[in-house]
């Protein structure tokens, strides 16, 4: 959760990377703003969703939006429950990852099934809505 500090080691490391042939990630924590790393993103360097749980709930749509608006690829870190794999969907994530299944076996059927359910979109609309209501003033 370095925030500005945060982006300051990932843009070394981007300049260190520039002419590999892989996407990077820049990743956005707590205090970052949408200004701070618009310009640097394209398809060839997308999001990481990180910070504090919180922060990282609260502001998913509008990484969702930025990835969209700059065509990147958006990816969402930490997320173990399946309220905050419908969040990662209103908000548009490629993908996400977390360490529930690996350490707890009986969390894989529940988590399993909210990356399955028929319209993903269904059901994380109401997770959006929630999320763009928490916001309303926060970063944009």
């Amino acid at each position: 959760m370095g925030g500005m500090a945060s982006l300051d080691y990932s843009l070394k490391w981007l300049e260190r990377l520039r002419g590999m042939p892989c996407r990077m990630l820049i990743a956005v924590q707590n205090g970052m703003q949408v200004d701070d790393l618009a310009s640097l993103l394209s398809p060839a360097v997308g999001i990481f969703i990180g910070g504090s749980t919180e922060w990282k709930e609260q502001t998913a749509h509008v990484w969702g939006s930025l990835a969209r608006r700059r065509h990147c690829y958006l990816h969402v870190g930490r997320v173990n429950s399946a309220r905050r794999i419908r969040i990662c969907a209103a908000a548009g994530a490629d993908s996400f990852d977390g360490t529930s299944v690996s350490r707890y076996a009986k969390t894989l059927p529940r988590l399993d099934r909210a990356t399955r359910q028929a319209d993903m979109f269904a059901a994380a609309h109401d997770g959006l809505e929630e999320a763009q209501r928490a916001t309303a003033d926060l970063l944009v």
